[in-house]
């Protein structure tokens, strides 16, 4: 009887062993090496920035694809121009992956800067502007759109619509429907010089101007002769809105990202 308790208390120490030897192995890591501090020093920026009421003010020209300088103006709560600032920009993807871009902003007067960063492709950017003047820092993040270059207008509900993506032809074809909270058929036809490019990386991201409807992006699979198939779903904005925007990247084998927008009307 005895040696079986023993076993018993045997068994029941190694499962106790074992919880524990895994539980420290899956573990989360600590988000911040001191609590503490990184708290304290968000509540002193959060003051900071309702003090000063300090905004930055994007070019809606450098919010394209590519496009270097990224130039802002700095203004106060009144809307006087902050001068004579240090800035540190930070771009990184709104939805996480890749490297953060990173660059000190130069004065040009007036309250106004620039650094010498580009959004390498369209879509959803968070940007933070580290200010820092006399005894005064801050830390500003904004969210912007990156939009490719604009489509010739066209109407997506009656058929596929042609643009111009740098030196790419591509069509983009949402079948007929184009209505809210349903299957959305995606095909997008790439060409070059009139020849069909295939082995691409096409991809459709859709969004609504100035309205933050999320990241909404898919990529398509190749379906030969240059075409690429997807599908996606539009969902219905809670403003009544339904006008879109639908921005076309095409990473073709040895060369850089290409894009176009185009814009179009969705239907109840």
């Amino acid at each position: 009887m005895k040696w079986v308790l023993a076993l018993v208390a045997v068994v029941g120490l190694g499962s106790v062993v074992a919880t524990l030897w895994i539980g420290s192995a899956v573990m989360e890591p600590k988000v911040v090496d001191d609590p503490y501090q990184h708290g304290l020093h968000y509540d002193q920026e959060k003051a900071a920035r309702a003090r000063l009421g300090w905004q930055a003010r994007f070019d809606r020209g450098g919010l394209r694809p590519a496009a270097a300088p990224l130039a802002f103006a700095l203004v106060d709560q009144a809307g006087a121009p902050v001068d004579g600032a240090a800035v540190q920009v930070v771009v990184r993807r709104a939805s996480g992956g890749g490297d953060d871009r990173r660059g000190a902003a130069r004065p040009l007067g007036g309250g106004r800067y620039a650094v010498d960063l580009a959004f390498p492709e369209p879509g959803f950017w968070d940007v933070r502007l580290d200010v820092r003047r006399g005894g005064d820092a801050v830390g500003l993040m904004q969210q912007v759109r990156v939009e490719g270059a604009a489509a010739p207008p066209c109407d997506l509900a009656a058929g596929p619509c042609p643009a111009r993506a740098g030196p790419l032809e591509v069509t983009l074809d949402l079948g007929r429907s184009v209505r809210l909270m349903q299957d959305l058929p995606v095909t997008v036809a790439v060409r070059r010089a009139g020849a069909a490019v295939d082995g691409a990386g096409v991809e459709v991201a859709f969004a609504m101007k100035d309205m933050n409807m999320g990241e909404n992006r898919v990529a398509l699979a190749p379906a030969g002769g240059g075409q690429y198939r997807g599908g996606s779903v539009l969902v219905r904005c809670a403003s009544g809105r339904k006008d879109w925007v639908a921005t076309v990247t095409v990473r073709a084998p040895g060369a850089a990202p290409e894009s176009a927008s185009f814009t179009f009307a969705a239907r109840e």
